[in-house]
């Protein structure tokens, strides 16, 4: 037999003995801790075999009575379709508009509750167009109602309005070629203050909450200061756009609700063909 393959069956022999060995060490070994345990207290201590118990507080109801103000271009037509779901599954009732105020809570105008049917009053969920009235909305409401808003990033938001209302806006109306960047160069041209639908031209989501849009925050600061403390009174939540995902998780705790109930689909979101680049 050549030397190499004599050297190789020599070697192989050896680690089949090594392997013997260290199988009968670890027999013994663990035939000694079990027959031994109660003598080995240390043992448990440094190697615990089980996890400790989690502390989960007891789960909350699931929160019923929810008022959502859905701000313009924003994504809430996304949490309007998570609310109505929700309804629908837990046989709630829905706000929904008078006949004469069509689809939305007669906005622009200030809320009031007559503003909502008579065969949906008192509500359980909220979650149309109005312009934010605290006084009109408590009386409508059940005590105990969870506010709920959402906001997004300024600059974006008015894009979408552009592009939305340009029919609808008589400021964008006047706009040559339905441009965006020439009503950004000089929107004093095409803005006129109190004409139909001219919050979608100047400070949106300053009317929505229910504030002044022709008051300017460099102007009056003050006032400005006076509405964000309104809004953090009154809202648990402000979601935001670009958080959304992140803002649904709030709102899923804050309601004590199951994740089957805020699982959604994007909807009314627009094409990136219309986007700007």
């Amino acid at each position: 037999m050549p030397p190499i393959l004599q050297h190789l069956q020599q070697a192989s022999k050896m680690m089949n003995r090594r392997k013997i060995l260290l199988l009968v060490l670890g027999c013994s070994t663990l035939s000694l801790l079990i027959h031994q345990g109660a003598q080995l207290s240390w043992y448990p201590k440094l190697f615990p075999l089980s996890c400790p118990p989690l502390r989960d507080s007891p789960p909350r109801p699931k929160h019923m009575t929810v008022a959502f103000l859905k701000t313009h271009k924003t994504a809430g037509t996304t949490v309007q379709n998570i609310l109505f779901r929700f309804a629908e599954r837990h046989n709630l009732t829905v706000a929904l508009p008078h006949p004469s105020c069509e689809h939305q809570f007669c906005y622009p105008r200030n809320f009031s509750a007559h503003f909502v049917h008579p065969a949906t009053r008192p509500p359980h969920v909220l979650a149309s167009h109005l312009r934010f009235d605290r006084a009109e909305l408590e009386r409508l409401m059940p005590p105990g109602t969870v506010y709920v808003t959402i906001l997004r990033e300024p600059a974006a938001m008015f894009e979408s309005l552009f592009s939305y209302y340009n029919q609808y806006c008589p400021a964008f109306r006047r706009v040559p070629n339905a441009s965006l960047e020439a009503f950004l160069r000089a929107p004093e041209t095409y803005y006129r203050a109190g004409e139909h639908f001219a919050m979608f031209a100047h400070n949106t989501l300053a009317y929505d909450l229910g504030g002044d849009n022709e008051r300017s925050p460099r102007d009056d600061a003050a006032y400005l200061a006076g509405l964000i403390r309104q809004v953090e009174e009154v809202f648990s939540l402000v979601m935001i756009a670009e958080y959304f995902d992140e803002s649904l998780v709030l709102l899923r705790r804050l309601l004590a609700w199951d994740l089957d109930d805020v699982l959604y689909a994007k909807l009314n979101a627009r094409a990136a063909s219309s986007r700007l680049a």
